[in-house]
């Protein structure tokens, strides 16, 4: 009886010490205030009878591609033949517009034709214990910035007279951070605890200015280093596609097929370009915030000014078509000359005024071989650049020389710029416009989202003060990925990239040769073409 008696008394007792426990670890994922994400990834969007979903970044396009190849084979055949370009620039719209006939605006930058988003749901009537993912504001990311910023006020009046709260947090990621940013412009900071801008595109996207202003092509040099950085698989003919690439590049017919490829691209933009960007997302006003930014075209070939880029897309995409498309041209005049030209002194305003600030990059994923740019720093959808707010990077496999980081810490002082360089020799975190509040996610591309991450925003929420790079050591300025184990570790100098080129490859799986060779052209030549529709 005794026995059993102890046992009971043992177990409340561990049931006493677990309890507190429990709560601790319940709190981990808790903060006070409500927390908005303001997603980056596109929300559906519906027919206007709501039975069918139509694709910003269209799955089924490339499938159009395929089903119509012979005649874009054929076409192609008849313009090189005849030297009228026409024909192969009018199959490609052709195969191309009735993908987003539906998803285009009109000449206001409005919806005419009923298509639209499922809206956000309504907002918990929560009072503590606030989640992450407790109030996901969704939106048309077609539309004018100015109109889903009024809508996403409109929802953070509701979820603040739901919970009682006066102030929110706010999370937001890729062109969310666009969405955000004229939220704070309009609205100011007056409900907001503290902004996280995660992989932001608020700074511009050099892919979308590229596409905007004609500046891109196919760079044979580049493609090499594309190939090295991501088809390494195992498993997935990188070994036979690399073999093929070096017999070939040896030879000179590599580079002659893309620069066949630039050529063609030569004749026949005059003929498609302005209609196919019109066709496809130049009539959204949400994705004009991603062009011209301050911070993309240092040191670019596009322009030695943000207006100047800006304005030779306008250019280019509204040449002879100015009346048109007026509405449209106002909405995103207002949009990039009140939000994009004033992003800094806006942050630094909302600072003053108490809103805690953060960014969060993401770098060592390369661009697509488009530009001459597709080797910099980048989660292979944007540049490091641009998402930090300034960072110095070296190139991809690659470190920052030793006559760059004298000249710099001659600059901007030695242990400045000391404490800003990353172990892997490979960012100077220095030039960022805020250099105490920019982490660095390393092996991480733009749409993923490891889960240790939450934990960084939800210290930064808690905290009572702006929270700093210094601030927590286990979330350091510079961390690595690990995705096998969904793990975040700090940057050590054994993370540093190899200064060699390895052009090796071997050619031992022979029996899928072809096909293989003939996939891998074909899903490159896809996400070529997709590339008209990147976020």
């Amino acid at each position: 009886m005794k026995r059993i008696s102890k046992r009971i008394l043992a177990l409340v007792l561990s049931l006493v010490c677990l309890i507190p426990m429990l709560g601790m670890v319940a709190s981990a994922y808790e903060v006070d205030l409500p927390i908005v994400y303001v997603a980056g990834k596109y929300s559906t969007i519906y027919s206007a009878d709501d039975t069918r979903q139509l694709y910003q970044l269209d799955p089924l396009l490339s499938v159009t591609i395929k089903e119509n190849a012979s005649t874009l084979v054929a076409a192609y055949n008849t313009s090189n033949t005849t030297g009228n370009w026409k024909y192969f620039a009018d199959a490609i719209y052709d195969t191309v517009e009735p993908r987003y006939r539906e998803l285009k605006l009109n000449g206001n930058g409005e919806v005419t034709n009923g298509t639209h988003i499922h809206p956000s749901e309504a907002p918990k009537a929560k009072t503590s214990n606030f989640y992450l993912h407790d109030y996901m504001f969704y939106y048309d990311s077609r539309l004018d910035p100015y109109e889903n910023a009024s809508r996403l006020n409109d929802y953070i009046n509701q979820i603040l007279a739901v919970t009682g709260k006066t102030k929110v947090n706010l999370i937001g990621r890729c062109i969310g951070t666009c969405i955000v940013m004229t939220y704070l412009t309009v609205y100011g900071c007056s409900k907001v605890n503290a902004t996280i801008f995660y992989a932001p595109a608020v700074n511009g996207v050099f892919a979308m200015s590229s596409y905007f202003t004609n500046n891109f092509y196919f760079d044979y040099d580049n493609f090499s280093y594309y190939l090295d950085n991501n088809f390494n698989d195992e498993g997935n003919g990188s070994e036979t596609i690399r073999a093929l690439y070096d017999a070939l590049n040896g030879i000179g017919l590599f580079a002659l097929g893309l620069r066949t490829a630039n050529d063609v691209w030569a004749k026949t933009s005059p003929f498609l370009l302005q209609r196919l960007i019109l066709a496809t997302i130049g009539t959204w006003p949400g994705h004009w915030t991603m062009i011209g930014s301050q911070y993309e075209y240092k040191n670019s070939t596009l322009g030695d000014k943000p207006n100047e880029v800006y304005e030779k897309a306008k250019r280019l995409v509204f040449a002879g078509k100015t009346a048109e498309y007026a509405g449209l041209i106002q909405k995103i005049d207002k949009y990039h000359y009140n939000v994009n030209n004033k992003i800094s002194e806006t942050l630094d305003n909302c600072m003053k005024r108490g809103m805690k600030f953060a960014v969060v990059a993401k770098y060592n994923t390369p661009l697509m071989p488009l530009s001459d740019r597709s080797k910099i720093q980048a989660d292979g959808t944007v540049e490091l650049r641009s998402m930090s707010f300034g960072a110095t990077a070296a190139d991809i496999g690659t470190t920052l020389s030793a006559s760059y980081i004298r000249a710099a810490k001659n600059a901007r002082g030695d242990k400045y710029v000391s404490k800003y360089l990353s172990a892997d020799g490979v960012i100077d975190a220095s030039t960022c416009d805020y250099p105490e509040q920019t982490w660095f996610i390393r092996d991480v591309g733009h749409a993923e989202y490891p889960s240790e991450i939450n934990q960084l925003f939800l210290c930064i929420f808690r905290s009572k003060s702006q929270y700093t790079v210094r601030t927590n050591s286990n979330y350091p300025q510079f961390v690595k990925y690990d995705s096998a184990n969904d793990k975040i570790s700090p940057i050590t100098a054994e993370d540093t990239p190899s200064q060699s080129s390895d052009s090796s490859g071997g050619g031992s799986n022979i029996s899928n040769f072809f096909k293989r060779i003939s996939d891998y052209i074909i899903n490159f030549a896809i996400k070529v073409l997709e590339f008209l529709g990147l976020r």
